[in-house]
């Protein structure tokens, strides 16, 4: 499945049910779903922003971390 980097004028309220969002850390290349970002950074928070933001779960290092936007499979 091919994502899409989320861009810097991209924010969680543009995205649809039908989208994931995988984040990615360029240190270590650990893969996860953020949870909770709209409650944390609002609707309308630019991604651009919000990958500064993210620590990495795996090797605890502040960015980069990268969102990318993909599509749900459809069956």
């Amino acid at each position: 499945m091919a994502g899409v980097h989320a861009g810097l004028d991209v924010a969680p309220g543009d995205l649809r049910e039908w989208h994931t969002l995988p984040a990615w850390c360029t240190n270590c290349s650990h893969h996860a779903e953020p949870a909770g970002l709209i409650r944390r950074y609002g609707k309308g928070a630019l991604f651009s922003g919000v990958e500064r933001a993210l620590l990495c779960t795996s090797c605890n290092k502040g960015g980069p971390v990268r969102l990318e936007i993909h599509k749900l499979p459809r069956n």
